[in-house]
């Protein structure tokens, strides 16, 4: 497609017919995940998992365009400014300072044996603890039950969202083909 036809789609494109109908469905849906059985919520999420990734690649092709005008405008300095669109939306770019990292794999040791007492001028070091995996059973085998309330009292156990994901390749169960 020329440049020239696909400036032509997207200037047809009425983004806000777009965003109503788009919210419409969605509302629509909100509405009758109440009822729907747990099958059909799965298909329905699969729907919208796969939308959404068409969404985000969409989204992340247009950040280049819009990061690329503002870092011009802004003539790389850190800050931030809004740019509009042509109806309602605007988009804020914030470009920030730049951060100094150790890289992966370089030898901290030896940037400390050649500079000595100098390093704690050029370096903050951080020290992390984390309790290891065995911390619970490890604390479970003490005698000392006070002690053993002290170590429990120290950490907290955080349980994770079970993560889920979904995907649209399956055949449908109708046997015909149909999604």
């Amino acid at each position: 497609m020329s440049k020239a036809k696909a400036s032509d789609k997207t200037q047809s494109f009425d983004t806000r017919i777009a965003y109503q109908v788009l919210l419409d469905g969605l509302n629509t849906i909100n509405e009758s995940l109440e009822a729907a059985s747990l099958e059909r919520k799965i298909e329905i999420g699969s729907v919208l998992w796969e939308l959404g990734d068409r969404v985000k690649e969409v989204l992340d092709a247009i950040k280049v365009d819009v990061r690329t005008t503002a870092v011009t405008d802004m003539e790389g300095k850190v800050g931030h400014t809004t740019l509009e669109g042509d109806d309602l939306g605007e988009a804020t770019v914030t470009i920030p300072s730049a951060v100094l990292r150790i890289p992966k794999g370089k030898d901290i040791e030896d940037l400390k044996r050649v500079l000595g007492q100098r390093f704690a001028f050029f370096f903050e070091e951080t020290i992390t603890y984390k309790p290891h995996k065995e911390y619970e059973d490890r604390v479970g085998q003490l005698d000392d039950a006070l002690t053993q309330k002290v170590l429990l009292d120290a950490v907290e156990r955080n349980e994770l969202t079970p993560r889920v994901s979904f995907r649209r390749n399956k055949p449908s169960k109708r046997g015909n083909g149909d999604k």
